[in-house]
């Protein structure tokens, strides 16, 4: 997280909490902590303690992962992966060799089995 978005999302927290006893060491130290954090699980959780508790979070309250973002997360993978599936299950031929290259079932297995004899060799 930028500095200056960690500033802005720690202010929201300490007008949230006025009864907060923040001095500027406490102030450097959550600063630090929130720019070393992702951005979107941050204000998620702040904005979810805000809603949920009338005590000041702790860092670790705020920092780890959101479990809806991470969900969010996994539910976008599944779809982009399934997708893909999709795909390549449909782009694999449905028709059976023989009939692609219009020819016969025994004239194809006759060549086929020509061709793996030769390559034993």
């Amino acid at each position: 997280m930028e500095r200056q978005d960690a500033l802005k999302l720690f202010k929201k927290l300490a007008s949230s909490y006025p009864s907060w006893k923040v001095d500027r060491d406490i102030a450097e130290n959550w600063l630090e902590e929130l720019q070393e954090a992702e951005s979107e699980s941050c204000w998620a959780n702040a904005k979810e303690h805000i809603r949920e508790s009338k005590f000041a979070p702790s860092i670790a309250e705020i920092v780890k992962p959101n479990a809806r973002i991470v969900a969010d997360r996994e539910i976008q993978r599944t779809r982009q992966m399934l997708d893909e599936q999709d795909r390549l299950k449909n782009s694999v031929p449905t028709d059976p060799p023989w009939k692609r290259e219009g020819i016969s079932k025994e004239e194809w297995m006759r060549r086929t089995i020509a061709e793996h004899k030769a390559n034993k060799s």
